[in-house]
């Protein structure tokens, strides 16, 4: 059977299944380490799958550090270091290679963190796949399995900003903006830690969407979550790649990648010390529905809906094709 039958979660679950893995599903996986746990992860981006066109060599750098750093977000840890291996054509100029590197740098320093090594290997086009670690106390390290029925579901800032992204460029709208839109991210590291301390349960980033993430958790745990369509925040750009493109607000928040921002619960009899914690700490936060254990659903505002869509999965059919 081919991957593309098979599925990415399909193949995943396949392998914690059958070679017994001792790790959770989480996005990163935890050594013991005394008082504290290491945190380690890795992610791997091609050219020809996540590079727009026209994207500068420090800008591929730096997007490929940060969506490592956003694993370790998912997890409130702090960063230790990255290894990074590369795969290069021999026609690439050296100048942009130490561009790439140079923007890798650059995001590692804005937390503290740094290259701690890596490879170089001979291919026919750019290949970056980075391996992070983390380190941080064990009682601040939040795991998708603290997920609970009855706590409110909560994100970090807006969605739909990559979606917007890729819109604008399929539809020949301000490229280079829209290359910014997608490779552009922030790490969530210190909104994560806050969200942690001050009574964060279960957290994971999006870095495949929210039904995506919604589905996986489903799957993994039964639980399932209820989403009210109205307090989904939009970022800014998506009014416009909805007119682009025809596609609805909500799928553009929702059925697309390359977010990374946080998604979290709170139990909700703390959510009012929550939200005055957040304010405090300058953390912008929207809660967008809860957890039960019913079927994924979402609220039109007139009506709940079952949620059908998947979101987005390697192997399978992109979203927006």
């Amino acid at each position: 059977m081919k991957l593309k039958d098979i599925g990415e979660r399909n193949l995943i679950h396949g392998i914690f299944r059958d070679f017994k893995l001792s790790q959770q599903k989480d996005d990163c996986a935890i050594i013991e380490a005394g008082d504290d746990v290491l945190l380690l992860s890795t992610d791997i981006i091609r050219e020809t799958t996540h590079i727009p066109k026209g994207a500068k060599p420090r800008q591929i750098g730096k997007f490929a550090a940060n969506i490592n750093l956003s694993d370790i977000a998912a997890m409130a840890g702090q960063p230790i270091g990255m290894l990074v291996s590369y795969l290069l054509s021999p026609e690439m100029e050296e100048a942009s290679f130490r561009e790439i590197v140079s923007g890798i740098n650059d995001a590692l320093k804005a937390f503290d963190a740094e290259i701690l090594g890596g490879d170089t290997k001979e291919g026919g086009e750019t290949v970056i796949s980075g391996t992070v670690l983390g380190r941080q106390q064990k009682s601040i390290v939040r795991r998708r399995s603290d997920i609970s029925k009855g706590q409110i579901l909560g994100i970090t800032n807006n969605l739909g900003r990559a979606a917007s992204g890729y819109l604008f460029q399929k539809h020949g709208y301000q490229k280079s903006r829209a290359t910014g839109l997608i490779l552009d991210i922030n790490p969530r590291i210190r909104e994560a830690q806050a969200i942690s301390r001050n009574g964060g349960k279960f957290m994971m980033d999006l870095s495949d969407g929210l039904f995506s993430s919604i589905s996986q958790m489903k799957e993994d745990y039964g639980l399932g979550f209820r989403i009210v369509e109205d307090e989904l925040p939009a970022d800014r750009n998506v009014k416009k790649a909805s007119d682009l493109s025809g596609i609805s607000a909500t799928e553009i928040m929702c059925g697309f990648g390359g977010e990374y921002e946080l998604l979290f619960t709170v139990d909700n009899q703390h959510y009012k010390s929550f939200m005055e914690a957040m304010e405090s700490e300058g953390v912008s936060v929207s809660f967008i529905g809860d957890v039960w254990e019913g079927k994924n659903i979402i609220y039109n505002g007139k009506n709940w809906a079952d949620i059908t869509n998947r979101g987005y999965e390697h192997f399978s059919k992109r979203p927006f094709s």
